[in-house]
């Protein structure tokens, strides 16, 4: 699919942030325009060095990797902006989709799967933004009240989803019968979690609609059963990222305290990547994630001991419920407040 590139949009920033090196990340599939935006900045007489590392969002800015080879900005390609402050100077290309054809191929499929209902939400991940409002238009010509949520959270952009962010999508829950999420399964799973409202996934890639509801009891499922494999585990271990958009630290830190004060030997260990192969080698009987949730979510099955989220270990721990938690949409939130009576 034909990625829009605004080479001026660069240009300018490059002359604004009067760079002497610049750094340029981006996530696999997007590496051809890594190449073209490197010959780019190099053309304007700047150095241009290519990162081969793994990028997971806008969350995973490169900047310890910036620091190691001298440059003073970064290109973040794939991602919308994230970061309220971020050292380095950083522009972000969200390299979004041209051609509306993909998605208007799904129209049809959608409206017959979306019989019975009436009111619709839409999110979309950002590669797919600059069609919202033509795709809205074509679910209300045919009959549907379609409505997009405004940004909040980590999110800039209206009808944005991320996969740890749904802030879109929940200003708008209760004005609507269901969602149509227009993304991958990563993205429209991720609404599901956090929703009692049905999910309907549009991924114009693969072509494929689906309703995710019996994929989202799968995981919640699961989720339940790692949580009461953790009510048995008194050595516990606390996942940190160093990426910039992930690093809990103080979180950690009161996770390690409630554990302690509830009979249970806690431990800190801090990482780029929260791999199993980094972590095999440990003895701990559980672990808490305090990196992205989507890992204790896709990557559960990879890790031999429960990997928690921290609203789920206070759901072990007695603090708060478990339907309290789906009731509330929490599943997916870095925090330790349920409600306001949790004593914590």
């Amino acid at each position: 699919m034909s990625i829009e590139f605004d080479g001026s949009e660069i240009r300018e920033w490059l002359k604004k942030s009067r760079p002497k090196r610049v750094l340029i990340q981006s996530p696999l599939g997007l590496r051809e325009l890594a190449e073209q935006i490197g010959s780019m900045v190099s053309r304007e007489g700047v150095d241009a060095f290519i990162s081969s590392s793994p990028t997971w969002g806008g969350c995973d800015i490169a900047i310890e990797e910036a620091r190691r080879v001298g440059a003073d900005a970064i290109i973040h390609i794939g991602h919308a902006p994230f970061l309220p402050h971020v050292e380095f100077s950083v522009l972000y290309v969200e390299a979004r989709y041209r051609d509306y054809k993909p998605l208007e191929s799904l129209i049809e499929p959608i409206t017959e799967a979306l019989t019975g209902y009436k009111k619709v939400g839409v999110g979309m991940s950002v590669q797919w933004l600059n069609h919202l409002a033509k795709f809205i238009d074509d679910l209300s010509s045919r009959g549907y009240n379609a409505v997009a949520g405004e940004p909040g959270g980590h999110l800039i952009h209206r009808g944005q989803v991320l996969g740890c962010d749904y802030t879109s999508l929940k200003r708008i829950e209760h004005l609507v019968d269901c969602y149509v999420v227009v993304g991958s399964v990563f993205h429209a799973l991720g609404a599901a979690l956090i929703s009692k409202k049905p999910v309907l996934m549009a991924d114009p890639h693969s072509q494929k609609i689906e309703w995710m509801a019996e994929r989202a009891r799968r995981i919640l499922a699961t989720r339940y059963y790692m949580i009461q494999r953790f009510k048995e585990a008194r050595r516990i271990a606390i996942l940190v990222s160093r990426k910039p958009g992930q690093y809990m630290m103080g979180l950690a830190q009161k996770l390690k305290k409630i554990l302690n004060e509830n009979g249970r030997e806690a431990s800190i260990i801090v990482s780029d990547e929260i791999m199993m192969e980094s972590i095999a080698d440990f003895t701990y009987d559980a672990y808490i994630n305090t990196a992205c949730p989507r890992l204790s979510i896709e990557d559960q099955a990879r890790f031999s001991k429960p990997l928690l989220l921290p609203v789920e270990a206070m759901v072990a721990l007695g603090k708060t419920t478990w339907e309290e938690v789906l009731d509330k949409g929490l599943i997916l939130n870095l925090t330790l407040t349920v409600h306001q009576s949790t004593n914590l």
